[in-house]
């Protein structure tokens, strides 16, 4: 495959970039910053980047309804804010107080799931509170509903608590006595990966069969899956670490076949391979994702670089970008054609790729 890229746009917002985020309709692209704002790229419109809001102190996460125009925001004031971008405004706003860390939006019953410090909230899309917990052992690290939009997760010292929005007195724990950073569900709802300090755990989430792989040199806090769930993609500073969970080429197309057969510092993977190491970055990595709907993998480090990946194919960069900015936030739009590129020094990049 070859790509040729195209700049179409390259704006300054007014801090760190610490998101960015594509509409499902491609229409938009969203990004918050370390200073609080939320600002909206409309890209069949002439004004580069509009600002819908601010959150004192700075904003932490932002998510995406799956389907309507909404943008859901969260920050340091305590403050979580649904935005109607259709509008450019607001369409509720609630005072939750504290730090929101993480958002997430079921697929299936428009439920926003929202998380801060040892809480977890449930909220309706037209901002009522339908549920709370507040029984983690810890801060919240990461929230994810899963990929059908029945299960809410959460990751906290212990492990992952898994509850069933439609049942709720039906909790799961995926146990682990470290400090978990990030997780995700794999697209088939089948298993989770979760990251910490010096490792990716792999759970079977009906069995709950566990498989730690350990030898990481820096904390697991990015992770991607590809959108068909067969490879995982892990930072390891400078380093890609891929995880190929289902080998084409393997008879037993389970995800743990050997997980009770494999040391805990072995090298071997969930589908009974070696991960795959990509070390094109000379700078560490901040930002890592999947296409949407396709096979191509972008990294971002440091020192600025952005190298695209086709793994299946060739382990060398099939298309490489330089910019003069260190990466914080790549973002893939839904076709797989457009990236957006945030930096730590608030400018955002547009690229269109010719495949």
């Amino acid at each position: 495959m070859s790509l040729k890229q195209n700049l179409i746009q390259q704006d300054v917002l007014d801090e760190f970039i610490i998101d960015l985020a594509w509409s499902p309709n491609g229409n938009y692209l969203a990004a918050i910053t370390g200073s609080g704002q939320v600002a909206l790229a409309n890209m069949k419109a002439d004004v580069a980047w509009s600002e819908l809001g601010r959150h004192k102190y700075g904003a932490n996460c932002m998510k995406w309804h799956p389907r309507e125009s909404l943008l859901a925001s969260g920050g340091q004031d305590g403050k979580l804010t649904v935005w109607e971008t259709s509008s450019m405004s607001a369409a509720w706003s609630k005072e939750i107080g504290g730090w929101i860390d993480c958002l997430s939006w079921s697929t299936t019953f428009h439920y926003l799931a929202s998380s801060g410090g040892k809480s977890l909230n449930i909220w309706s899309v037209s901002g009522k509170n339908e549920q709370i917990w507040s029984d983690h052992e810890s801060t919240i690290s990461d929230i994810e509903w899963s990929p059908d939009g029945c299960f809410i997760a959460a990751t906290a010292k212990g492990g992952i608590t898994i509850r069933d929005y439609g049942s709720l007195d039906s909790t799961h724990k995926l146990q682990w006595h470290g400090c978990p950073i990030k997780m995700a569900w794999q697209p088939t709802g089948k298993h989770i990966a979760m990251g910490d300090e010096e490792a990716i755990h792999f759970w079977e989430v009906e069995t709950g069969i566990h498989q730690p792989l350990f030898g990481y040199k820096s904390k697991v806090s990015k992770m991607s899956w590809s959108f068909d769930g067969r490879f995982l993609a892990t930072n390891d500073k400078e380093n890609l670490v891929i995880w190929d969970c289902c080998p084409k080429n393997s008879t037993n197309e389970d995800l743990f076949p050997l997980a009770f057969l494999v040391s805990q510092k072995s090298l071997v993977g969930p589908g009974g391979t070696a991960p795959i190491l990509l070390k094109k970055h000379k700078g560490e990595i901040n930002s890592l994702v999947f296409q949407k709907k396709g096979e191509l993998l972008a990294s971002g480090d440091v020192n600025g670089e952005v190298h695209i990946w086709d793994i299946q194919k060739t382990n060398a960069p099939i298309e490489s970008i330089s910019l003069d900015y260190a990466i914080s936030k790549i973002a893939w739009s839904s076709d797989g054609k457009r990236i957006g590129i945030g930096g730590e020094d608030g400018t955002v990049s547009i690229f269109y790729f010719e495949i």
